[in-house]
């Protein structure tokens, strides 16, 4: 029974019915509502803590946590198949989406001339309703001006490009350094301003000739995500 009740609790998890921060049902509250022992709920309790769902305050009760993302640098993924390996699931927000002239730093990623249309969109990303980046994003205009009209809240970009468009990504150059959280930022990943952050750029390429179609600024919150990269010598 106690796996009934870690089950439960982890579906209600799962599926956002209980947010970060939240408070799970209290033990005498579970034992009534399954018809079970005190040692059976803690037990289930104790599952969830240690699968780092749940954080336990003597006293206080149970409360869902933020979720800690680990993804790896070794492959190219894309933030939903990251979420999905953790058993997360990933949701977006789209704040802007907008044709704006190419500045310098995105065309020289893009190889386009300087103030030539591009695609710009924004998103925040989220696991289990807890955000985890925001996504300054910058298309070519001949992919961008599709994608745009795409669901974007619930479709990733890479899926829209492989599956939809039957294009093929030959892979991404990332650049990572340590930053702070601006207000902007700040306010979308629910952080303090000057909170550590993780900055990433990135340039997706398509197969074969890795023409680069995609540059973006990623803003993670340092707190909620770790880089996991295995190099060979």
């Amino acid at each position: 029974m106690h796996a009934v009740v870690r089950a439960d609790l982890h579906e209600a998890i799962r599926s956002g019915r209980f947010k970060p921060g939240d408070q799970v049902p209290t033990e005498p509250q579970l034992m009534e509502r399954f018809q079970v022992s005190r040692t059976t709920v803690r037990r289930g309790l104790r599952d969830l803590e240690t699968m780092g769902l749940i954080v336990r305050h003597p006293g206080r009760g149970s409360f869902v946590t933020r979720p800690t993302v680990e993804a790896r640098l070794d492959r190219l993924t894309g933030f939903v198949e990251d979420m999905e390996a953790l058993g997360l699931t990933a949701t977006a927000s789209v704040e802007l989406v907008e044709t704006v002239p190419a500045p310098e730093r995105v065309a020289d990623a893009l190889r386009c001339a300087v103030g030539e249309p591009v695609v710009h969109i924004e998103r925040v990303r989220l696991a289990n309703g807890t955000p985890i980046s925001f996504d300054d994003s910058y298309f070519v205009r001949s992919l961008g001006s599709r994608v745009a009209r795409e669901n974007l809240r619930d479709e990733p970009f890479y899926s829209i490009l492989e599956q939809k468009y039957g294009t093929p990504l030959a892979g991404a150059d990332h650049v990572i350094r340590a930053g702070l959280a601006d207000q902007r930022v700040a306010g979308l990943l629910h952080l303090a301003k000057g909170d550590p952050v993780l900055l990433l750029e990135r340039t997706s390429c398509l197969a074969p000739d890795r023409e680069p179609v995609l540059f973006e600024y990623l803003h993670v919150a340092a707190s909620r995500v770790t880089y996991r990269l295995s190099l060979d010598r």
